[in-house]
């Protein structure tokens, strides 16, 4: 089979969205589909030197004319060689997608739009440009043979936008990577080497600031972090620090109960700072958030809002995480002390939150790709005497 993976941004592990078309795109690769991934050049992702996945590098800018030809002509001439059965495309406006479909519709069987979001950051049927907006979203789900969604929220959102269209939409949840928390990475280094105090307790979010509802977060900590952290200290006469990693973070106020790292490359690493996780994420538009189940994955307890473990099927309050109210600052200072005091809790939390991300590894996540795109090509195919 050969899959092309068209995103419109970088291939890069600093979003959680290009960490989602990445590892897709690796896990199909390993499974022996010949893939080709196109996006914009991203920072920090190691040598992709699987066999089977080629990288063709979009330029940044589309008004870059040689470049965008350069790109064109390198994607006509992989459907040349040998035509695509799947083209998968996500992340790209409208119009884009528009001409990215006709472009490519000579050298491909079938094609697959994604939404990771609702695309919308307010009802669009409101306003005349909204409306047409999602008349082009419409258009775009009749001319794709089928769509996917990481959020059962986002499936029931088009469904109220576009009626039937939306049967066109399957739900494919998040994935997590297959490493471990070892027990072998020294602490006390990890602490001296990001300048946090050793003696501390540590509550880490992480994202990156490039996505509003990230930023919008991580300003929300730094604006209770200091009476937050004083009233931990006070109960237990430790000292409590909000760290804040992830992609543009290292621009946010530093404060003595508030201290942001910028990006930290090794997963492993960043998850085995603190004591607990937060995710104190406000109500928004995304879909689900990946850096959730990663979370899930470090062996520390999760304490997240409403919206932070949103469209992760089967997870459970005081089962995977701690819930607490957003809008209520107080009741997050009432689950990090129920941590603090009772290590029980946050043990069962996280052996039941490790176990439910290790059922959903990319490598299950891209199987569901792959056999979705098996029962595309099945559809209209002859049958043979």
């Amino acid at each position: 089979m050969h899959v092309a993976i068209l995103f419109g941004g970088p291939i890069s592990r600093d979003y959680g969205t290009s960490e989602r078309v990445l590892q897709i795109a690796k896990g199909l690769a390993y499974q022996g589909v010949q893939v080709t991934l196109s996006g914009s050049m991203g920072r920090r992702v190691k040598a992709l030197d699987l066999t089977s996945l080629r990288v063709i590098i979009m330029p940044n800018r589309i008004l870059e004319f040689l470049r965008v030809c350069g790109w064109i002509a390198q994607l006509v001439a992989g459907g040349l060689s040998r035509k695509y059965d799947i083209v998968q495309m996500e992340s790209f406006s409208s119009p884009r997608t528009s001409a990215l479909f006709l472009l490519m519709r000579p050298f491909s069987r079938k094609f697959v739009i994604v939404f990771n979001d609702k695309w919308f950051e307010h009802d669009p049927r409101k306003t005349i440009i909204g409306r047409l907006q999602v008349t082009a979203q419409r258009i775009l789900l009749t001319l794709f043979d089928a769509s996917i969604t990481p959020g059962l929220s986002v499936r029931k959102w088009f469904e109220e936008l576009h009626g039937e269209l939306a049967n066109k939409m399957l739900v494919i949840p998040n994935g997590v990577p297959g490493f471990a928390i070892t027990k072998n990475i020294d602490y006390s280094y990890l602490r001296e080497k990001h300048k946090i105090d050793s003696n501390a307790f540590a509550a880490l979010f992480f994202g990156t600031m490039a996505f509003k509802p990230n930023y919008d977060t991580a300003m929300y900590l730094y604006n209770i972090s200091d009476s937050t952290a004083q009233k931990f200290e006070k109960s237990t006469g430790r000292k409590l620090i909000f760290i804040v990693a992830g992609l543009g973070s290292e621009t946010l106020p530093k404060t003595e109960h508030y201290i942001p790292l910028g990006f930290v490359n090794e997963l492993d690493e960043l998850l085995s700072l603190p004591d607990v996780i937060v995710f104190p994420h406000i109500p928004s538009f995304s879909g689900p958030h990946v850096k959730t189940i990663y979370a899930f994955l470090s062996r520390k307890p999760v304490i997240a809002s409403e919206d932070a473990v949103k469209d992760m099927p089967y997870v459970a309050p005081g089962r995977h995480y701690l819930p607490f109210n957003i809008n209520e600052p107080y009741t997050l200072l009432e689950a990090l002390l129920e941590l603090y005091y009772n290590k029980k809790i946050g043990e069962n939390l996280t052996i039941n939150a490790y176990q439910y991300a290790k059922k959903f590894s990319w490598k299950y996540i891209s199987y569901l790709h792959l056999k979705l795109y098996e029962r595309l090509l099945l559809k209209n195919q002859k049958p043979t005497n």
